[in-house]
């Protein structure tokens, strides 16, 4: 996943939970999660994958992982707030990766784009160490779902990124917008705590 969308939307999210308990007077209280240890595997999972020099067939293997068991996360917790979009986000994700080689497809037009020049990379091989492929639109599965979203150029961290990207973006400021709807603060104490 690109980090353009998910970093605004954790940004975003601990922002507007932080003015809403505020506005509230409420605390920001997270719900307690079951087997979280699945996402921090994931995540280790896909900064291998990403940042390590792994054959593809290991790079690969790793980034259906890292997207497989965040689901899975998200299902045993579908019944907190924005886990399940999260979660239909994830398999999403996981279904682009799945379909095409273990990797998340980008078309050449969107490289460009984003000012990559031809030189730069090859249709039909792995972007760099990234998580993307390169793939012309006829050749990719379920193309909808590649990396095909740009963020504005104006943004700090422009990159591509799916619709499913953007379901997990969602999913996790809502996690984050409904940690201040928690726990009526004492009246005896109306500070914010975070």
């Amino acid at each position: 996943m690109a980090p353009t969308p998910l970093f605004a939307a954790a940004v975003c999210g601990v922002l507007a939970g932080f003015l809403r308990a505020t506005i509230q007077r409420r605390r920001l209280k997270f719900p307690k999660f079951r087997r979280l240890w699945l996402v921090v595997l994931a995540l280790l999972l896909m900064l291998a994958a990403n940042r390590i020099r792994l054959a593809d067939p290991v790079a690969s293997a790793a980034l259906i992982f890292s997207q497989g068991l965040p689901l899975i996360f998200a299902w045993l917790n579908r019944r907190q707030p924005g886990l399940w979009l999260l979660g239909l986000g994830l398999a999403l994700n996981l279904a682009a990766i799945s379909l095409n080689g273990g990797f998340m497809p980008i078309s050449p037009e969107t490289l460009l784009a984003l000012g990559l020049p031809p030189e730069s990379w090859v249709i039909g091989q792995r972007l760099g160490m990234t998580k993307d492929l390169v793939l012309p639109g006829p050749g990719t599965n379920l193309w909808l779902l590649s990396d095909w979203l740009i963020s504005p150029a104006r943004f700090p961290m422009q990159g591509a990124f799916s619709i499913g990207d953007v379901l997990v973006a969602a999913g996790v400021f809502w996690v984050l917008w409904s940690a201040a709807g928690h726990e009526q603060a004492s009246s005896a104490n109306n500070e914010v705590s975070v």
